[in-house]
C-alpha cells in the first residue's frame, strides 16, 4: 500500500496568473479512500493529474511513501487513472481492452486470459469478454474501465468523476462496486467528484477544495458537525447562524444567551453560532429554549420545513410532521437549541 503526500503543491497554467492549485498540503494514508470534492473549476482534476504525472508541477512536491515523484514519468509511477468517458478501444473486444495493460507489459497470454477472467468476474461482467464496447451500456463500460485499471495491480487508483455519466440507479450500483473493489484490492484510491452525497457515501475522508485551495480535510461527519467556516457549513447542507459573544460555556446573542458544550475549543470573544435545521427541537425543552414567530410552514411529506423569525433574520427548522402541537404560520411557538448540536466558529468566518 502507498502513502501519498502533497506538499505545498502548486499549479499555474501557461498564460495565466492565478494558480489553478495553490499551496496544497495533504497526507493520504496507505489504503485510504479519499474524495476530492468541490465545485467545477476548483482544481480537483488538476491535482489528480499532478499525482498521476499527467500535469507538470509548478511548485511543491508529490511524494509516494516519502519518495519525491515529480520527475518520474506517468508510466513509471504505478498509478492508473479512470476517466468519466471510459476511453475504451472500440476495435478491441472487452477481454482485449481489459488485458491491454498486461499485454504491453509482455505478460504471457495464458496469464492474461486467467487474470482477465478473474477481474471480469469481480466487476460482474463474467462472460462479456467477446463483446465490443458498442454492445455495452454506460454502466458496463465503466466497469470495464475499472477492470482494465485494476488488472495491472496499481499502487494507486485515481478516479475522475467516475459516476457522472451514469443515471441514479447505475450510480448506486457503481458505488457498491467501488467499495467492494477497494476492499478487495486494498489500494490507495483518490476520486474526484462535485457530488457531496457521493463523497460522503464512498470516502474515508474528504478533501474539500475551493478556488484551488484545500479548505478542510476530514471525515464526512466533521464537515457536518464541525465545519471550519460558514462556506463549508453551507456546502454541506443548510445551516443557521447568529453572531455572539462567548464567555465560558455561554454565548450571548441578540436573541438571548445560549449554553454550549464545554469541550468546544473556541476562545472567549466574538463567535458565530451554527446549528443545523434538523437539530433544532420543536417545543420548549428546558435549557436554550425560546419562543418566536413562524413565518412559513411547508409540508414535505416525511418532514415539515419551518421558517422562523429570529429578530429580522430567518432560520430554517426541520420538524416531525406528526408532532402533536399545532405549529402554523403566523403563530408564536417554542423551540430549543440542544447544546450538543451547537458548533462555534471563532470571529466571523
Amino acid at each position: 500500500m502507498t502513502n501519498i503526500s502533497l506538499r505545498n503543491l502548486t499549479k499555474v497554467y501557461e498564460g495565466t496568473k492565478e494558480p489553478a492549485v495553490e499551496n496544497f498540503n495533504l497526507e493520504i494514508e496507505p489504503g485510504e479512500l479519499v474524495a476530492f470534492l468541490g465545485p467545477s473549476g476548483c482544481g480537483k482534476t488538476t491535482t489528480l493529474k499532478m499525482i498521476a504525472g499527467l500535469h507538470s508541477v509548478t511548485g511543491g512536491d508529490v511524494l509516494f511513501n516519502g519518495e519525491r515523484v515529480n520527475d518520474i514519468k506517468p508510466e513509471n509511477r504505478e498509478v492508473v487513472m479512470v476517466y468519466q468517458n471510459y476511453l475504451l478501444f472500440p476495435y478491441m473486444n472487452i477481454a482485449e481492452n481489459v488485458g491491454f495493460g498486461l499485454k504491453m507489459r509482455h505478460v504471457p497470454k495464458d496469464e492474461i486470459a486467467r487474470r482477465v477472467d478473474e477481474i471480469l468476474k469481480l466487476v460482474k461482467l463474467e462472460g462479456y469478454g467477446p463483446r465490443k464496447p458498442n454492445q455495452m451500456s454506460g454502466g458496463q463500460k465503466q466497469r470495464v474501465a475499472l477492470a482494465r485499471a485494476l488488472i495491472i495491480r496499481p499502487k494507486i487508483l485515481l478516479l475522475d468523476e467516475p459516476l457522472s455519466n451514469l443515471d441514479a440507479h447505475l450510480r448506486d450500483e457503481m458505488r457498491e462496486l467501488i467499495l467492494t473493489i477497494h476492499k478487495e484490492f486494498d489500494v490507495t484510491t483518490v476520486f474526484v467528484t462535485h457530488d457531496q452525497e457521493e463523497a460522503v457515501l464512498l470516502a474515508d475522508r474528504i478533501a474539500l477544495i475551493f478556488e484551488g485551495k484545500l479548505q478542510q480535510f476530514s471525515r464526512s461527519e466533521d464537515f457536518y458537525e464541525r465545519p471550519a467556516s460558514k462556506r463549508i457549513a453551507d456546502f454541506f447542507g443548510n445551516a443557521n447562524y447568529i453572531a455572539g459573544e462567548k464567555k465560558d460555556n455561554k454565548v450571548a446573542t441578540a436573541l438571548g444567551t445560549f449554553a454550549v458544550r464545554e469541550d468546544l475549543k473556541v476562545p472567549d470573544g466574538r463567535v458565530t453560532l451554527i446549528i443545523r435545521p434538523e437539530s433544532i427541537e420543536l417545543g420548549k425543552n428546558g435549557e436554550n429554549s425560546f419562543e418566536t414567530k413562524i413565518a412559513r410552514r411547508i409540508y414535505m411529506g416525511t418532514y415539515i420545513r419551518y421558517r422562523i423569525d429570529m429578530d429580522g433574520a430567518f432560520w430554517d427548522v426541520v420538524g416531525d410532521p406528526h408532532y402533536n402541537v399545532d405549529y402554523d404560520e403566523d403563530k408564536t411557538a417554542g423551540f430549543t437549541l440542544p447544546k450538543n448540536k451547537i458548533w462555534l466558529l471563532e470571529g466571523d468566518k
